[in-house]
């Protein structure tokens, strides 16, 4: 049974948050970055956790935040950019709500995240090679289980928006509705 969650998946750089957050004002509903919800439980950056206890550890935490913020029903939920990693993940976001992926090209995620800190899964080295990899590995999954693609490429974050709305006004989605 789906509680009406919109879970807002993709690449790191690709907007989840700064989308997830316009989105659920325009749609009155409560927003969740599971990302910042770990770092206020924690104590720590991204970074950090990653350095002091390992991805494992963080997939977990990543697991657990997700399971709790399922039952806030008509949110609006930010995931992670590995999220879609750990099958029982995959399974909370299928279960209760809509899913959708913002696709990004490696040349404008690369624009938006090189200057960026806190993102322990790329060696600034060979940052290019890392982002092409990881949208290698992690694309397949998203478009797997997304109910929604949008190309984010290209697109203002408003027009992203714009286009989200018209899908879950297609598919008859609440707005403006908080539980």
């Amino acid at each position: 049974m789906s509680s009406n969650i919109i879970f807002i998946v993709g690449l790191m750089g690709s907007g989840k948050t700064s989308v997830g957050k316009v989105l659920s004002k325009k749609m009155q509903r409560p927003f969740f970055d599971i990302d910042q919800e770990i770092i206020k439980r924690e104590n720590l950056n991204i970074s950090q956790i990653f350095d002091k206890y390992g991805e494992n550890y963080f997939r977990e935490l990543e697991y657990k935040t997700l399971s709790k913020l399922k039952d806030n029903i008509n949110s609006i939920i930010s995931t992670g950019g590995g999220i879609v990693l750990k099958k029982e993940n995959i399974d909370i976001m299928t279960e209760n709500g809509t899913i959708i992926f913002l696709d990004i090209d490696v040349e404008t995620q690369m624009s938006r995240i090189k200057n960026k800190k806190n993102r322990p899964l790329l060696n600034s080295a060979n940052l290019k090679d890392d982002l092409k990899k990881m949208k290698d590995d992690r694309d397949k999954i998203y478009k797997s289980i997304a109910n929604y693609v949008i190309d984010v490429s290209k697109e203002t974050k408003y027009k992203v928006i714009d286009r989200i709305q018209m899908y879950l006004n297609e598919k008859n989605i609440i707005y403006n509705k908080r539980p």
